[in-house]
């Protein structure tokens, strides 16, 4: 029962630690991704925007390596976090640019840090579950009466030949399930990372297509009201703009298709209605 229950503690522990260091990687792919992009803004607000989301991430992955024990990695946070903090409020768009290449550089070695860090909790928990199997196995056969008869032994050795295979068995479960897992979590973890790329372009087409809609109806109601077109202003009604979490349920070719759609019907409307002026 005790070594059961010691086992039991340490698989716990090793798997929280892999947790952590996993989740400590998905916030440096994210960390990693915006520093990027910053790098390859071409304008000074976007560099700057960028190095704050860069920041926020990397942040949060200080915590979490913190928490799994990854030593190594915490240096490269922190030469990061120096960089990117002086690009997102620099003196001009060069100096923004220099210190987000530095803190792209510091992110690039994290991210093998964390590599390494957390192919070795993987390891220590297989050695963990080998090292407590075997313990196992060998208190069975120390407890062995040395009195025992020779069919007792025997049916105590063929025990242990059976515990050994089934251990050989559960250990390749183990491999291959850890396998599994950590692959699903790569995937799970860029798929994370696409999306939440893919929104920040949805929410920058958003603000600037419902800005050229407004921009649009104010030219239509100057060229209306010169035109004396009461049928035209009547139509020009605004209602362009909508939540940004809107765009949580479409993806970016949905929101290119809605605001196509609505630049059609309300050029649509507005010619409509300079025709009933014209005929009148």
């Amino acid at each position: 029962m005790k070594n059961a229950t010691l086992f039991l503690l340490l698989i716990l522990s090793v798997n929280f630690s892999i947790a952590q260091c996993s989740s400590a990687y998905s916030q440096a792919t994210y960390a990693l991704a915006h520093t990027k992009k910053s790098l390859n803004a071409d304008n000074f607000d976007h560099q700057m925007y960028y190095a704050g989301r860069a920041i926020d991430a990397l942040e949060k992955a200080k915590t979490l390596v913190e928490s799994c024990g990854c030593d190594d990695a915490i240096n490269p946070i922190l030469d990061g976090l120096d960089n990117l903090k002086q690009a997102e409020e620099p003196a001009d768009w060069e100096a923004g640019r220099f210190y987000a290449k530095h803190g792209y550089e510091y992110l690039q070695e994290l991210m093998t840090k964390l590599d390494i860090c957390t192919t070795s909790a993987a390891s220590v928990s297989y050695e963990t579950n080998t090292s407590t199997v075997s313990s196992t196995e060998t208190s069975i056969v120390e407890s062995t009466p040395t009195e025992a008869n020779s069919s007792t032994q025997n049916s105590l050795l063929s025990q242990q030949q059976q515990l050994e295979a089934e251990k050989q068995r559960l250990m390749e479960q183990q491999r291959l399930l850890e396998e599994k897992i950590a692959k699903q979590q790569q995937l799970a973890e860029q798929a994370r990372v696409n999306r939440q790329l893919e929104l920040e372009k949805q929410l920058r087409l958003k603000h600037q297509a419902e800005q050229a809609l407004f921009d649009l109806e104010e030219n239509y109601k100057s060229l209306a009201q010169a035109l004396g077109c009461q049928d035209a202003l009547n139509v020009l009604n605004g209602g362009y703009a909508r939540e940004d979490s809107a765009l949580n349920n479409e993806t970016l070719a949905q929101t290119k298709a809605y605001y196509l759609n609505l630049t059609t019907q309300t050029e649509q409307k507005v010619l409509g209605a300079l025709n009933k002026c014209a005929g009148k």
